[in-house]
Parts: C-alpha cells; structure tokens; sequence
C-alpha cells in the first residue's frame, strides 16, 4: 500500500506552488476550494451554534460537539488552503489527523445522549447501566485513536526515512476498523433500548425526537466510517481516496448532518422538557390515585 507521503518527499521540503496534472501530490487531485470554504464555514457555524446551547442549557457535555465542529474547521480550512499548496505535506498530514479525529468527539456526544435518555425509559430497558455506556465505548474511542495515531507515527518515520509507510498505514486501518465495529456494537444497543422502551418514547414528544435524532446522527457517522476504512483499505492510491466527490458526500456531508440534527433538535432542551414532561405526568398521576 504506497503512500502519498512517499511519493511526494521532495515536494514536501519546497513551499508552495501550483498544482501540475503531470506530477502527483498527497490528494491523488486538486482539493476544490469551494467545498473547503463552504464545509469551513458551515461547521463553523454549527460549532458556535453548539457553543452557545451548552452554555445556555447549562449542559457542560454539550461541548463535546462544539470540539467535534472546531476539529472539522481546521481540518476544511487546510483542504481549503491545499487548493494553492497541494504538495504541502503538513497541510495533507493536518487535514487527514483532524478530519479523522474530530468525529470521535460527535460519537462522545452520542454516547453521552443515550446514556441521559435510560433514566427517563427505565435502566431495566437497557442490557448495560448509563455509566457503562460512556466507559466502555469512550474508553474504546481513546484506544482505536491510539492505535491510529501509533501507525500514523510509524507512517511518518518511515517517510521521514525514505522507506515504505505500509505498516504504518496498516496499522491505522486497523485502528479505524475497530472504530467501527465498535459504533456498529453502540448502534445495536441503542436499537435494542429504543425498540424496549417504544413505549415510554412515544409517550414523549421531546424523548422521540430525540431519539429520532440520535438515530439520523448515529447513521451518518456510521456511513461515514465504513467510507472511511474502504476508503484506507483500497489504499493510498485507491479509487475512493484519489476521488474527491466521494469524500465530500461521505465525510464532509455525512458529519455535518451528524452535527447539524443536534443543532436543530438539541439534546440539552429536549432533556430539559422530557424532565417537565415527567414531572406533568406524575403530577396527573397522582391526582388520578387521590380520585380513586
């Protein structure tokens, strides 16, 4: 599997200049710069929006979000700035460490949403307790990061060196297959909890949406992380990766929707109303008993 990293060694000593279809840069093509400005602005968007409902809500974890939309900036931005220096290698190697990063902390969020919504269902609607949700699929996070990050640092030896980058790339493959999995594993259980706890979410109008949410959120970035480890395993060269179209539809826009349906239908507010809601309902209740 040759990497680009490689293949470009001596552009990356020089500064920038413009790109020629006859020599080849990291990207396989040139990044378009009305997609870079466009993603950059709308993520940014998203990531101020996201900043402003933590701290209106009083939802501290909200921020995770507001993280998720800040790493994709950067990353857009530095596409956006290859468009004049598509042979910069610290610009290639940004935009890749960031864009594949910045999703980690949208799945948090996710994570940390479904772990709100058992207590209001009921904890006997789960397989696993709230607190065992943000454990063990952060704790995989952290660790499928690490393992990409290991082979991204591999990568980069080897291409300081001169040598061939293929097990540095295998190794991060690796780390983002087991990413994968693990949301396919989260998404299962979230299925299973919604589907036990129908009931109680139908009854809820702010509990359905936001489970409506969640479900719109958790499909893209799984849409978006099966491009992702096809996109690696066909290889630096691949179809996928040396197609540009394909990743802006399959990341850029996946991730956006991702972060934008928590924009729209924020979990923080939702929460905050599924909690009147209860209140309302046990107050009914009760009044109900006191008539019998």
């Amino acid at each position: 599997m040759p990497s680009p990293l490689t293949e470009t060694r001596v552009a990356a000593e020089g500064t920038c200049r413009s790109y020629d279809a006859r020599e080849d840069n990291p990207y396989g093509y040139l990044p378009s710069i009305a997609p870079g400005v466009v993603f950059s602005l709308l993520f940014g968007f998203s990531m101020l929006w996201h900043a402003y409902q933590a701290y209106r809500t009083r939802t501290p974890w909200l921020w995770v979000l507001s993280v998720g939309g800040l790493g994709e900036v950067i990353g857009w931005v530095a596409r956006s700035v290859a468009t004049g220096c598509s042979y910069s290698v610290p610009l290639f190697q940004m935009q890749l460490a960031t864009l594949i990063i910045s999703p980690t902390f949208i799945t948090a969020g996710i994570y940390i949403v479904l772990a709100r919504v058992i207590p209001y269902v009921g904890i006997d609607k789960s397989p696993l307790k709230p607190k065992f949700y943000l454990y063990i699929f952060i704790a995989v996070d952290i660790i499928s990061l690490g393992i990409q990050a290991a082979g991204g640092g591999k990568a980069a030896v080897a291409f300081a060196k001169g040598t061939d980058t293929k097990i540095g790339t295998d190794i991060m493959v690796a780390g983002i297959i087991f990413q994968m999995v693990s949301i396919i594993v989260f998404e299962l259980l979230f299925c299973l909890v919604t589907l036990k706890a129908l009931p109680q979410i139908k009854a809820s109008r702010s509990l359905s949406l936001l489970c409506g949410a969640t479900t719109i959120s958790v499909a893209c970035v799984l849409v978006r992380s099966v491009y992702r480890t096809i996109e690696l395993l066909q290889g630096w060269r691949g179809y996928l990766i040396t197609t540009e179209r394909y990743f802006i539809a399959l990341d850029g826009t996946m991730i956006f929707i991702a972060l934008l349906v928590y924009n729209v239908l924020n979990p923080g507010e939702l929460l905050r109303k599924a909690e009147k809601e209860k209140m309302v309902e046990a107050t009914l209740r009760g009044h109900a008993e006191e008539e019998k």
